[in-house]
């Protein structure tokens, strides 16, 4: 098996660990510790209590238009509409899922702040909603700092990273 690489090559796993049952038991167990860690931050850190068994997804970047958290919040919407239409039932098959946006802005920066503002209120809306609460978690990650990226990481299972085509780099 080959897993692309960010040049266009590709990275080869080794084959001896794709049907290594003990590999896979080892590499689940430490993946969810490092949520059950991060689970337990953010709930210290906002007061919001997370399910470690969540799909996490997070983007965690500079706060600026070209990096288009607005779009990421605005799919969170999207994700919150489409629970809020579901039958109970079906809304049980999906999979919950925590999102999770930080960064830091500048402060004279306008609608960077609307953006961690719009992120904080969708939060809270889907929070409140018994309806959906189990199945979709909305959380700025306040403080971001290197630290903060150390648990972040680990703890993540998709990684957002939605720029601007060339604005990557800025």
């Amino acid at each position: 098996m080959a897993l692309p690489t960010a040049d266009g090559s590709a990275f080869a796993v080794p084959s001896s660990f794709a049907d290594n049952e003990d590999f896979h038991a080892e590499w689940a167990s430490a993946k969810m510790a490092n949520k059950q860690h991060l689970a337990q931050d953010i709930q210290r850190v906002t007061g919001v209590r997370i399910d470690p068994n969540s799909l996490f997804d997070i983007q965690v970047k500079r706060i600026h238009e070209c990096k288009r958290q607005l779009l990421n919040i605005l799919g969170a919407t999207c994700r919150y509409k489409k629970l809020k239409e579901m039958s109970p039932e079906k809304r049980k098959n999906t999979t919950p899922r925590t999102i999770m946006i930080g960064g830091k802005a500048f402060a004279t920066y306008t609608n960077a702040k609307r953006i961690v503002k719009l992120v904080n209120d969708v939060g809270v809306v889907v929070d409140n909603d018994p309806e959906v609460n189990d199945f979709l978690k909305v959380i700025f990650v306040p403080n971001y700092n290197v630290s903060v990226t150390e648990v972040l990481i680990p703890g993540s299972e998709l990684s957002q990273n939605i720029s601007t085509a060339g604005m990557e780099a800025k």
